[in-house]
């Protein structure tokens, strides 16, 4: 956590010492983005069987991301995300028991997800290089998900197990980052958001991939994509 912290301030006392130039004073203040990349958060999740107990998991899930940002003043805006994704994932084989008869295993996992980021936009040096701003992003990622996993293992073509678990996420995670901001116009301009993640449900949790150089579970991904102003004319 104390490195997840120290990335933040890093990034917004760097910056924000770099040579600025001021927006003008008329500004638009609605726009809208869309933008696609891996998202890679740390989960604690619960099963609907009725355990209290949580465990650890993980989704690294390609998403799609529509956005919508209001502008406060030239530098400052909010900005609110939904990125669904749905996964599948079969697996199984054949072969034979230690009696000899006829063995078939098989399953299949589906998740549906959906994730709500809720973010702070501040504009920390703005024209940097012609049309090139870089901006500080705060905020936090509501994030649903259901997963549902049947397996079935069949002998000598008598079906001896059959196990359905269904899992259930409900996490707040916290998210900061820069973001590299390139204005093709007065509409129109791309971006690549490097986010940083941190689950909020539970410290004790050992996640996945918490190993010598990752202990906190802060997870990280790139996202690309392009976004419109409205208001201009």
């Amino acid at each position: 956590m104390i490195r997840f912290l120290l990335v933040s301030c890093l990034l917004v006392t760097t910056l924000s010492s770099w040579a600025q130039t001021d927006p003008p004073l008329n500004f638009p203040r609605w726009y809208a983005g869309l933008q696609y990349g891996r998202q890679d958060y740390q989960l604690a999740f619960s099963v609907a069987s009725g355990s209290a107990n949580l465990g650890p998991g993980r989704t690294n899930a390609r998403r799609p991301q529509l956005t919508l940002g209001y502008q406060i003043n030239p530098r400052l805006a909010v900005q609110a995300g939904i990125a669904p994704a749905k996964e599948t994932f079969s697996y199984g084989g054949s072969g034979t028991n230690s009696a000899g008869n006829s063995l078939t295993e098989w399953g299949v996992s589906t998740n549906s997800s959906l994730a709500l980021p809720i973010l702070a936009r501040y504009t920390l040096a703005s024209k940097l290089w012609g049309n090139l701003q870089l901006d500080a992003l705060g905020g936090t990622v509501l994030f649903w998900s259901q997963g549902k996993s049947d397996f079935t293992r069949t002998e000598d073509g008598v079906i001896t197990l059959r196990s359905i678990s269904t899992t259930k996420v409900r996490n707040a995670i916290l998210a900061v980052g820069p973001s590299a901001r390139y204005e093709f116009g007065r509409h129109l301009a791309g971006f690549a958001d490097w986010m940083f993640y941190k689950n909020l449900q539970s410290s004790s949790l050992v996640y996945p991939g918490s190993n010598s150089t990752n202990k906190n579970g802060i997870t990280n991904s790139v996202n690309l994509g392009i976004r419109y102003r409205f208001g201009y004319r």
